[in-house]
């Protein structure tokens, strides 16, 4: 047996690691990584059966790569589609479960809160690079928005250098926020906001839920200015995860509310609503790192051209300098004519 606080990267496993649920956390032969240490520390796991007879430098020797990737994609960018689709599929199950039997399936939802906080620990800032162009077909479901919307939590908290239980706690309660969308209601359509109050209803019993989480979940539908539901709750009495999360919710559902991907039209109701509904530090913050994220972006315009976002003025914060194909630079914060109509995605997006 190996202490967890005594392993580095490159041991192998002697025996699989089970979750308390009966999960298979680690199979058997698996080669230890930061982020394996990091999920068992997650998980309260002290101790691991270590294959003693191959030192970590050669199992690192002896480890084979597969064939590299297309060319027009990076192998990182390839590796977070496939984690993503993966994860978003897993996020289904568990949210299927939910909507059928009722009940919440903490640990998995945890599991994947965790590896979404793991990514965006690993992958860094051009995680949001990769968010901004993926499949966005699927985007209108719950689960899909939940996965986003987690991802999204865990880039503003890890901007706003949150510690990482801070960190961890802020994922879970983005992957959990619309949660209650999963309660069908028994007299047909539901009243909008009841999903607010569905979703606490559901987690207000289950074991090992952080109360930030709880409020998060109820608090997601509330403005600073106390205009928002379920309760009006204004300024300081929101919880700042609850701020965290109301941001994401806007930006993800504004970006994939047509036929194609446009992150613009969010950037222009955020700033809207800087002042006012949202906390505007926070804010503003998110709104600087998706712009970085845009920059040299192709761009469908309304008038059918293609185009790349060249600048974004200081003054303005969703309507950048473009050019298009042919060089020619528009300002679309002075232009009444021309606006951009989508994102150019690639055609690669794994699905």
């Amino acid at each position: 047996m190996t202490a967890v606080n005594d392993l580095t990267p490159g041991l192998i496993l002697s025996h699989a690691v089970i979750t308390p649920n009966g999960k298979t956390l680690l199979v058997r032969g698996g080669i230890i990584t930061s982020r394996a240490i990091a999920l068992l520390s997650m998980w309260n796991i002290n101790y691991v059966h270590i294959d003693i007879d191959d030192s970590p430098q050669e199992v690192l020797d002896n480890v084979q790569f597969t064939a590299p990737y297309a060319a027009d994609i990076s192998s990182e960018c390839a590796k977070f589609f496939q984690e993503y689709n993966t994860l978003v599929k897993s996020a289904a199950s568990s949210f299927d479960f939910v909507r059928n039997q009722n009940k919440v399936p903490i640990l998995e939802l945890k599991d994947i809160s965790f590896i979404v906080y793991s990514s965006i620990l690993t992958t860094g800032p051009a995680i949001m690079d990769y968010l901004l162009i993926s499949d966005h077909h699927l985007a209108d479901e719950v689960s899909r928005h939940n996965v986003m919307v987690a991802y999204i939590c865990g880039l503003i908290g890890r901007q706003m250098s949150l510690n990482e239980i801070e960190l961890q706690t802020l994922t879970l309660g983005g992957l959990l926020h619309d949660i209650g969308k999963m309660v069908i209601s028994k007299g047909g359509s539901p009243e909008p906001h009841a999903h607010v109050i569905n979703g606490g209803q559901l987690l207000r019993n289950v074991k090992g839920i952080p109360e930030e989480v709880m409020l998060s979940v109820l608090q997601h539908h509330e403005y600073l200015d106390g205009t928002g539901f379920p309760l009006g709750a204004c300024g300081s009495k929101i919880h700042p995860y609850a701020k965290i999360i109301t941001i994401a919710d806007i930006f993800h559902s504004k970006t994939y509310q047509h036929d194609h991907c446009n992150p613009f039209v969010a950037l222009n109701t955020l700033a809207n609503d800087m002042f006012g509904k949202v906390d505007s530090k926070i804010c503003q913050l998110f709104i600087q790192q998706i712009r970085a994220s845009l920059l040299h972006s192709n761009i469908i315009l309304s008038d059918g051209r293609q185009a790349e976002v060249f600048y974004f003025p200081p003054s303005n914060s969703n309507s950048p300098i473009v050019q298009t194909t042919d060089k020619q630079l528009i300002d679309l914060s002075t232009s009444k004519d021309i606006t951009i109509s989508r994102m150019c995605n690639p055609s690669y997006m794994v699905g």
